[in-house]
């Protein structure tokens, strides 16, 4: 399976507007991130886990499509 946790997200910071790179792990951790434009903190908020929850959709998803797609052309695919 995918590991969406390495997953890399470019997010613009709200003082400055400079992009930075964050994983889905450090929101979903709610980690801080410092800004490479200001040098001001970033903190994440997953409000209820919605990080988590989009996480295991996705994965969920790709398992359907995985099926789908072996059920239809008889091929193997390894996530």
């Amino acid at each position: 399976m995918i590991n969406l946790d390495k997953c890399s997200l470019d997010l613009s910071c709200p003082r400055c507007g400079f992009y930075n790179p964050v994983t889905l792990k450090q929101i979903r951790l709610r980690d801080a991130v410092i800004c490479r434009g200001c040098k001001a903190t970033i903190n994440f908020e997953d409000y209820m886990n919605e990080t988590r929850k989009a996480i295991r959709s996705i994965e969920k998803s790709m398992i359907k499509l995985k099926e789908q797609i072996c059920k239809t052309h008889k091929i193997t695919i390894r996530l």
